[in-house]
């Protein structure tokens, strides 16, 4: 009898072909159970001899779980930002040459504070674990997926559940060592924009901003203290009012570097020089930050190793036989000293900048 070569090929076919039993067959194209190495070796020979085609589908719904990672994240703020791109990267690297694939959900949009919706959604979906990008202080949607017993990770944030894993970035070292280096230049009128104040890495850049000035006895003026929401616009607008007054900082400190640009921008519109008469810093390292005039000292986060970590985590929770435990992982930021900062007036410290002196400082 000869082989069957029109229409598509079934297991039933190689079942045929090699002379095992569909479920022998199915053991082997389906990853479920074991088979001898030979029995592995001939259906493997003959799915490739028949071009047999897997159906990925259908194997996920056969499996015991799926193939899908889903990213949640908030549509509006988040997504299309440079840190959200670059993490969503970090995942898609891991997952390459796997059979996982990202589903994106917007965390505005669906109902994740009502499990039923919820876990009606990821069934939908057939989401195997899911990765949380930045979620707010105030969502509680984190909470929710962790009562479905549903593998997740939390990226860009330290959730006050302990029994739920999180990778983050040392924001508050990361903002300390930028102080340090402002205080290094010389400086002692600094002002300080920080990001929205329902997000943790906001909170957590502006105590290092406040512990660095507290341990070098250095005043920090309210006024000089603002909001920025890590956004140019706002960050422009409140600087020119600050920038406007004859009693201003003679250094800004922007807790990213979107907002550093609206500090630059503003400085510009009012004949203000940077660095001569006012430093300026971010945080972040857009790609864009090192090509600006001046271009921008900055502190630089792993972004894409967010990624890395978070979807290297879900994968083994999902595939190894004896899951990792909770990960509670914080990443290095690292300072980087550009031309946009110098000593008050334009001048040169007393000593050359070592970045390496400024070790980032863990919060308390």
């Amino acid at each position: 009898m000869g082989e069957r070569r029109k229409g598509k090929v079934t297991m039933s076919d190689i079942a045929r072909a090699t002379g095992l039993s569909p479920m022998t067959v199915s053991r082997v194209l389906g990853t479920q159970g074991t088979v001898s190495e030979d029995k592995r070796k001939r259906v493997l020979a003959a799915a490739k001899r028949l071009n047999y085609h897997l159906d990925i589908v259908a194997r996920q719904l056969r499996a015991k779980h799926t193939f899908q990672l889903g990213v949640v994240a908030p549509f509006q703020g988040l997504v299309g930002t440079f840190y959200f791109g670059r993490i969503l990267q970090g995942i898609q690297q891991v997952l390459t040459g796997t059979e996982y694939h990202i589903s994106l959900f917007d965390s505005l949009s669906e109902d994740f504070n009502d499990i039923r919706k919820c876990a009606a959604l990821c069934h939908e979906r057939r989401v195997g674990g899911l990765i949380l990008v930045a979620p707010a202080l105030s969502a509680r949607f984190p909470q929710t997926f962790a009562n479905l017993k549903m593998p997740i990770i939390i990226v860009g944030s330290t959730p006050k559940n302990k029994a739920i894993s999180h990778v983050d970035v040392d924001n508050y070292g990361g903002a300390h060592a930028m102080t340090e280096h402002i205080i290094h230049l010389g400086h002692t009128k600094i002002g300080f924009i920080g990001g929205r104040r329902d997000l943790q890495d906001a909170i957590q850049r502006e105590l290092g901003f406040r512990k660095a000035m507290k341990q070098h006895d250095i005043l920090v003026q309210d006024e000089w203290v603002m909001e920025g929401e890590y956004e140019t616009r706002k960050a422009f607008h409140i600087s020119m009012d600050l920038l406007a007054k004859s009693n201003r900082p003679t250094a800004i400190f922007a807790a990213n570097d979107l907002m550093a640009y609206g500090v630059i921008d503003a400085a510009r519109m009012l004949n203000i020089k940077v660095p001569d008469e006012l430093s300026v810093a971010g945080f972040d390292d857009l790609d864009e930050s090192a090509l600006c005039v001046p271009a921008l000292t900055t502190v630089a986060q792993p972004m894409m190793e967010l990624g890395h970590v978070a979807a290297r985590y879900l994968l083994d929770v999902l595939n190894l036989p004896e899951p990792p435990e909770i990960l509670h992982s914080q990443l290095p930021a690292r300072l980087v000293p550009r031309s946009s900062t110098a000593a008050p007036g334009g001048g040169r410290p007393e000593q050359t900048l070592d970045p390496s002196r400024f070790k980032l400082s863990q919060a308390n």
